[in-house]
């Protein structure tokens, strides 16, 4: 970083994307868990896994270049606020790196391949790890439903605390 109290252009354009990103994975995880019918559960799945493929190539550029790049102070009025958002925001990297890894190794463990929009799959057989399936699938699905859409919410509601209610915080377009 440039400036150690911001962020810099190339991680803000991280964090749109990956906003980006995040908001349509779960839209796909929440669309395919509420589907009239199995065929559209499977397509609707199907895309999820496509682009999870393209995603996890993303998170993991974002995650290292913010662990390279630093983070920069947390402001807020009080202490709790700031230690509010040093834990939010890095309980979203953690989780957003544990789903980019929960979701393949809930395939592979079973003998499955990342059939990314029908160009390529990819493959890695660790069905000999099969014991770990179950705990990859319940660990991607229930940080997926509750635990991501929850600091995301928080996330957001930090965000407009920061920028709408502490006028003396600067905006995104200041940076």
């Amino acid at each position: 970083m440039t400036d150690p109290g911001r962020y810099s252009a190339i991680s803000t354009i991280n964090h749109w994307v990956t906003a980006l990103l995040v908001v349509v994975m779960l839209v796909l995880g929440f669309a395919a868990g509420a589907a009239p019918s199995e065929a559209i559960a499977e397509y609707v799945m199907a895309v999820h896994i496509s682009l999870g493929f393209f995603v996890l190539i993303f998170v993991a550029w974002r995650v290292m270049f913010r662990l390279y790049e630093g983070f920069p102070a947390n402001v807020g009025p009080t202490a709790m606020e700031r230690w509010a958002a040093y834990l939010v925001h890095r309980a979203i990297l953690i989780l957003l790196a544990l789903q980019v890894v929960s979701g393949p190794m809930y395939l592979f463990t079973e003998n499955e391949c990342m059939d990314v929009f029908g160009w390529f799959s990819v493959c890695v057989p660790l069905e000999s790890l099969s014991i770990i399936h179950e705990p990859m699938e319940w660990i991607h699905l229930n940080i997926g439903i509750y635990v991501l859409p929850a600091l995301l919410m928080l996330h957001f509601l930090g965000a407009i605390r920061h920028y709408a209610v502490d006028k003396r915080q600067e905006t995104p377009s200041d940076l």
